[in-house]
């Protein structure tokens, strides 16, 4: 092991205090290096770090004590209840909407494919191309509004249809520092955690071929929770409630992009397989 940076000390406190991340001592010796001779300040050079760790896999960047770890055996069906008694800092593998029926989420992937969004009782069709009143050439994008019926909602419910996230509850795949797996279920409503639809669907022409949108973007996979004591586990599924959870955020770039490329897929499949 190389001499430690003079900041390690310090800044291991910092993290471990402030956001409970018991950060690996060759990761962050590796990223205080990478600062230069004359490092920022330590409020920037806490924030960046937090930000680098918040975008890592844990099971590299992290190294808490086995009390801030998942118990090995925590997917055991057979235990009927469990409680954790540390701060466990996890990353969100994969999340699923369990409050809708999965046949209706690939309905909706393909409704922003097509250019399609729904606004209460409307079908709103973007039409790209369109040509300009005197038929000199194309114009801006034009909006289509099909009606099923009247709707009698107010206009800020409607602007922002759209940019809801899926309600839930969620079912989710998450992994601690040592590399421990296990489900998590949202037991009671937790804010921001929630999938867009938009992010997960293939628009022609569109940058890199995925969707472009201004919508809440939701939880990005590689999402760090910190599941506080107290967090109940019953039959090896953790029960997710906002007073003994913490979105922390972030995201591991490589595996949401593959997360996302593959979900349409993936419900498909669900689907076809009656699960």
């Amino acid at each position: 092991m190389p001499n430690l940076h003079p900041l390690h000390d310090q800044v291991t406190t910092a993290l471990q205090s402030r956001y409970h991340l018991q950060v690996n001592t060759q990761w962050l010796n590796d990223f205080l290096s990478s600062r230069g001779p004359n490092p920022p300040p330590l409020p920037a050079l806490l924030s960046t770090a937090q930000f680098r760790l918040l975008a890592s896999d844990i099971t590299t960047s992290l190294s808490p004590p086995s009390t801030d770890l998942l118990p090995q055996e925590i997917a055991d069906v057979s235990v009927k209840e469990r409680i954790l008694s540390g701060h466990v800092i996890v990353q969100v593998l994969d999340v699923l909407d369990i409050g809708s029926s999965k046949w209706s989420q690939v309905e909706a992937i393909e409704r922003v494919e097509r250019g399609e969004e729904i606004r209460g009782r409307e079908v709103i069709r973007t039409v790209d191309g369109m040509e300009d009143e005197d038929g000199s050439g194309p114009g801006p994008a034009a909006t289509a509004t099909t009606r099923s019926a009247p709707t009698t909602g107010n206009a800020n419910a409607s602007s922002t249809a759209s940019k809801k996230l899926s309600a839930g509850p969620h079912k989710l795949v998450i992994q601690d520092a040592r590399g421990t797996k296990v489900i998590a279920f949202e037991l009671v409503k937790i804010p921001k955690i929630g999938l867009s639809i938009a992010a997960s669907a293939v628009l022609p022409g569109s940058q890199n071929g995925r969707a472009s949108s201004q919508d809440d973007p939701g939880m990005f996979i590689g999402c760090k929770l910190l599941l506080k004591p107290g967090t109940m586990v019953r039959r090896g599924m953790v029960m997710l409630r906002p007073d003994r959870c913490d979105v922390l955020g972030g995201k591991v770039e490589a595996w949401d992009k593959k997360w996302k490329e593959g979900r349409k897929q993936t419900l498909t499949t669900l689907v076809s397989e009656g699960t």
